[in-house]
C-alpha cells in the first residue's frame, strides 16, 4: 500500500459541499483516509474570483499513480468540472491533485509527481501539514513541516471557523 497526499479545493457551486461529496466518494474506495480541516484561501493566478475552500487528504492505495488519477478525474467530472473549457487558474467546481505518491517521482505528459508547484503554495502546505507533517518530499528531501516553514507564499490561508462549517 502506498501513502498518498491529495490537495482538494473548490470555489464554485457550494464549495464546501463539493469537497464533502468528493471526500465521501474517496472514503468509499480507500482505507486509512483522513481529511484536514477546511481552509478559506486567497485565489492565486491573478484572476478575479471568489475565495477557495481547500483541504488535504491522506490515504493509502494499492492503485498506481495513473489509476488514482483516473479516480480523481472521474470525481471531478461528476462535480461537472470540464478542464478543457475552464480558464487556467480560474474558478472551478472541484480540483483534486495528487501532491505526493509515496516516494514516487514521475514526469509524464499527463501527470507530474510530486506536484510541481506544491512547495510554493501555502494553500496546499497548510492543510497538508495537518494530515502529514512528517511526510517527505522525495525531490527536496524535506518534510511538509519544513516546507511550510520555508514557504515564501504570502497569500492568506485561514482555517474555517466551526460555525462556518454548517452554512
Amino acid at each position: 500500500m502506498t501513502q498518498v497526499l491529495i490537495s482538494i479545493g473548490s470555489n464554485k457551486h457550494n464549495p464546501q459541499i463539493q469537497i464533502e461529496l468528493a471526500f465521501n466518494k474517496l472514503e468509499q474506495q480507500f482505507e486509512k483516509i483522513v481529511m484536514s480541516p477546511l481552509y478559506i484561501t486567497e485565489p492565486v493566478g491573478g484572476i478575479a474570483q471568489d475565495s477557495f475552500i481547500n483541504a488535504a487528504i491522506r490515504l493509502e492505495t494499492s492503485l498506481g499513480p495513473h489509476e488514482l488519477l483516473q479516480v480523481l478525474m472521474d470525481i471531478e467530472r461528476q462535480a461537472h468540472r470540464n478542464r478543457a473549457l475552464e480558464t487556467p487558474n480560474g474558478p472551478r467546481t472541484l480540483d483534486l491533485d495528487i501532491i505526493l505518491f509515496g516516494e514516487e517521482i514521475l514526469t509524464v505528459s499527463d501527470l507530474e509527481i510530486p506536484h510541481p508547484r506544491f512547495r510554493n503554495r501555502r494553500f496546499v502546505l497548510e492543510p497538508l501539514h495537518q494530515v502529514a507533517p512528517e511526510f517527505i518530499d522525495p525531490v527536496s528531501k524535506k518534510n511538509i513541516s519544513r516546507l511550510l516553514n520555508e514557504c515564501t507564499d504570502m497569500n492568506w490561508v485561514k482555517e474555517m471557523d466551526e460555525e462556518l462549517l454548517t452554512q
